[in-house]
């Protein structure tokens, strides 16, 4: 086991977080994605979010983002509008009924980091979490530096 790569334990790590996040949001009819979304709406409060926001925070294409938030706005848990200052710009926001997820998901979403650094020390969880946002930004200071 010692001999694996970093990037298989990253990428086994991705798929059981994924596959768990699935399963508890097939319980309210959602994806584990979808269940994402409303976390990062519900975080940003009242501050204006685009659909290029989520393609952003989520590394999607834009053909992604679109039938993602199309599909929530199906469900009538996001609303989606042609913003005022730029009408190529589309504005993102929670509806009541994807307001009365944020709470669920929060509270999933905070089990769900604790459960990642159970069993670390306080020192080694904070390490960890240096080291998840070291290696998110990787590829940005790698780039920079060719």
């Amino acid at each position: 086991m010692a001999n694996r790569r970093l990037g298989a334990w990253l990428r086994d790590a991705e798929h059981q977080m994924n596959q768990e996040m699935n399963d508890f949001a097939r319980d309210y009819g959602l994806t584990g994605m979808q269940m994402s979304v409303i976390d990062y709406l519900g975080r940003r409060g009242a501050a204006v979010t685009y659909q290029v926001d989520v393609e952003r925070e989520f590394h999607v294409q834009r053909s992604t983002a679109s039938l993602l938030v199309r599909r929530m706005v199906e469900r009538g848990l996001v609303t989606r509008v042609v913003a005022d200052t730029d009408s190529r710009k589309r504005q993102l926001q929670l509806t009541a009924k994807g307001q009365e997820l944020v709470p669920i998901v929060t509270a999933h979403l905070v089990k769900h980091d604790a459960k990642m650094v159970a069993g670390l020390s306080a020192s080694e969880a904070a390490a960890f979490q240096r080291a998840l946002i070291q290696i998110s930004q990787w590829h940005h200071s790698t780039s920079e530096e060719e």
